[in-house]
């Protein structure tokens, strides 16, 4: 299992263990430390040969306006009109320093084009075009702004310090007279062009007064002013309308008491009634009154005179006259309205008549206030017009006599005899920095990439089988030869390799707690995953516990077990299954209790011999004699010796060689075993790296490094289980 320190994460997709990584690269320290070195050297040597370049500095300023010594706007103060922002005219500002005109100029000042120096430097020969010199030319220059001012540097790099100060001095100068002479030369194009235009709108403008003044004479505005007629005009409409309106206002009441009079007689009423009740005519109200007297006075004498008195026939004649007068009086006031209404009607006609002509009057005014506008805006705009290229005329004029220059220097380069390029420090920390991430890069693909186990966890994720212990990377083994390193628990009892191969002998005891664990079978996906050295160390380990051991080599085909005790190999398993006597074969070694049956001749039928009777009864017999019977034989990944030996073995034991094996071959061996029903115990970690601490976790390696010095500085001291 992983400890609380062993967290993996996910790196594209695959589970990876920092701690893992990290390991991998302590092991590999020499690696990443080789290839730091390697790329480092490799750019500096490389930085070191190349040329040296000097770099000079030229400032310009540029101001986007000329000083106003003639006051406002003079000249090419529109600049910002003309680019239509600041920020446009400085771009093409920058963009003419290192126009073809400017450049060409520099060449001509120079004459870079026979300088046999310079062609050289470019890489050019002698007979090169003017084209290509300038194209040379220009690539060495360079234009940056200085941020939040006006300074603007034009930088060259050249091979010589003094060359490249020059050719930027050369090309400020260049860029100042060319923008010089472009103003001058736009003053001069534009003082011609104010000169037209001035005539023309001089000619223009007396055409325009001469419009206007025939214009007034023809319309008579010489003494009164078109304005002046027009308020008149309109004060006399706005009397004729009040005027108007008063009139048929009285015209409507009048009509109204007419109508009104006319449905009263077409009612029988008496014209008398109908004037008193409707008009209240004072001469008609006495009138009416004074006959009424005159009835109540006849009234009153008729009954003291006949109708044929004297006094009575007077009363009556002035009774008739005051009826007369009556009468008369209200015919008057009939007729008055009649009369009134018909003046009115004429009035009203006279109204709207002068109304229209008035009118008429005012539209003809309006029409001619539109041409009489015309011609005096014309004669307004052409007046200004005029007045401003008169203005601007005179401005030119004198902008062409004043040689400024909206460009200026700030500061001429130097030459600086320091290279700016190559920059060897930075260089050489360059490759240096890029050695040590493709080394760190190396390394980590080489754990992404890995497929192999290297830990306790490893073997328990993949597989779920119990895990017997390690064993581990015997130091110096390749001076001290195959034979000592399969002998090193043996000759090294103390030794931490010798505690593992106990370790592993311990927790496989406790595995068989009811039915001990008689014959036990070693195998390996892979041949060369240490199998022989394994079994040799379980063996002596075992042995070293007071148990009587033999150890089978059952590999047929590629048998060592011989070579690793250090007997003969002459006679062994096969001459046994052949008709030899088991006890000439079976060698005896330094342990009493440990002895070793060699596989003997090599047979052509391996499979067949250890599926035969005679191997099952010499099992047999064995398994009387001693008390474990080891069995080291060839990878179940490779032949299928290994499966027939575990249907006979009572435990099968996989050895797994540490950074080594890969995974898939692990998980087809262990399926291969469980296909035949074999009783797989466990899994041994072999040759487990501790100087690196392996491939990963600590576990492992602080259990091996607790039992490595177990009984040191005590020689009574022995662990036996």
């Amino acid at each position: 299992m992983n400890t609380s320190n062993d967290i993996p994460v996910l790196v594209s997709g695959l589970a990876l263990d920092p701690t893992e990584l990290l390991l991998a690269m302590r092991r590999r320290k020499w690696f990443i430390l080789l290839m730091t070195l390697v790329c480092g050297l490799v750019v500096t040597g490389a930085t070191m040969r190349q040329p040296k370049i000097y770099q000079a500095r030229a400032q310009i300023l540029i101001e986007p306006m000329l000083p106003k010594v003639l006051g406002e706007d003079v000249g090419i103060d529109d600049l910002k009109a003309q680019t239509r922002s600041e920020l446009a005219f400085y771009n093409t500002q920058h963009k003419t320093m290192t126009s073809r005109a400017v450049v060409s100029d520099v060449l001509q000042r120079l004459r870079l084009d026979e300088d046999p120096s310079f062609l050289s430097a470019r890489g050019l020969p002698t007979s090169s075009t003017r084209r290509q010199v300038e194209d040379a030319l220009l690539s060495l220059v360079r234009v940056e702004p200085e941020r939040h001012s006006r300074i603007v540097y034009l930088i060259v790099e050249d091979l010589d310090a003094d060359r490249a100060a020059l050719i930027a001095n050369t090309f400020g100068q260049a860029y100042i007279d060319y923008s010089l002479e472009v103003r001058l030369e736009n003053n001069r194009t534009a003082s011609t062009w104010l000169d037209e235009r001035v005539v023309e709108f001089q000619g223009q403008l007396e055409e325009h007064e001469k419009n206007l003044y025939h214009f007034k004479e023809r319309n008579t505005l010489v003494s009164v002013s078109l304005e002046d007629r027009q308020n008149m005009t309109s004060a006399s409409l706005s009397i004729l309308n009040e005027k108007l309106l008063e009139t048929k206002a009285r015209l409507i009441g009048l009509r109204s008491r007419q109508k009104t009079i006319d449905e009263l007689l077409a009612e029988g009423q008496s014209a008398v009634a109908i004037v008193q009740k409707l008009e209240r005519n004072e001469v008609v109200t006495e009138l009416r009154g004074s006959l009424e007297k005159l009835e109540r006075e006849r009234a009153e004498l008729l009954v003291r005179y006949g109708p044929k008195h004297p006094v009575m026939v007077a009363l009556e004649e002035r009774r008739v006259r005051n009826q007369q007068s009556l009468e008369s009086e209200v015919q008057l006031v009939l007729s008055g309205v009649k009369d009134e209404m018909a003046a009115l009607e004429n009035e009203e006609r006279q109204l709207m008549k002068a109304m229209r002509d008035e009118k008429q009057k005012a539209l003809e005014l309006n029409s001619m206030g539109l041409e009489y506008s015309k011609l005096t805006r014309d004669l307004g705009t052409t007046k200004e017009m005029y007045e401003s290229l008169l203005k601007r005329q005179t401005e030119a004029s004198l902008s062409g006599l004043l040689k400024s220059n909206f460009v200026r220097w700030f500061e001429r380069a130097e030459p600086k005899h320091t290279p700016v390029r190559p920059l060897v420090l930075r260089n050489a920390g360059f490759g240096f920095g890029i050695g040590l991430i493709l080394g760190m890069v190396a390394i980590f693909a080489s754990v992404i990439l890995d497929n192999t186990v290297h830990n306790r966890a490893d073997i328990e994720d993949l597989v779920g089988l119990p895990f017997l212990g390690i064993f581990p990377r015997i130091l110096g083994e390749d001076s001290a030869g195959p034979a000592s390193r399969d002998l090193f628990v043996l000759q090294n009892p103390k030794s931490g390799a010798a505690e593992c191969a106990r370790s592993v002998r311990t927790n496989l005891v406790f595995m068989a707690t009811d039915k001990p664990l008689r014959k036990l079978l070693l195998t390996s996906a892979r041949p060369g995953e240490g199998k022989t050295t394994t079994v040799a160390a379980l063996g002596i380990a075992m042995a070293q516990a007071g148990n009587r051991v033999i150890i089978l080599d059952t590999d047929l085909r590629k048998p060592r077990l011989h070579r690793a005790f250090g007997v003969s190999g002459e006679k062994g398993l096969t001459s046994i299954l052949v008709g030899e006597e088991m006890e000439a074969c079976i060698k005896s070694t330094e342990l009493v209790s440990l002895h070793v049956l060699p596989c003997g001749p090599l047979a052509p039928n391996p499979a067949e011999l250890l599926h035969s009777e005679k191997f099952h009864k010499l099992l047999a017999e064995l398994d009387k004699r001693y008390d474990r019977i080891l069995l080291d034989s060839p990878p179940i990944g490779v032949v299928t010796d290994a499966a027939i030996l575990s249907k006979v073995a009572d435990g099968t034991v996989f050895v797994v060689q540490a950074s080594s094996t890969p995974k898939d071959a692990i998980r087809r061996s262990v399926r291969q075993l469980a296909d035949v029903g074999a009783n797989v115990l466990g899994v041994i970690l072999n040759d487990f790296e501790i100087e690196g601490k392996g491939s990963g976790g600590y576990s492992d390696y602080y259990y091996y490094q607790y039992y490595r010095g177990y009984g040191e500085g005590d020689d009574d001291v022995q662990a036996k289980v």
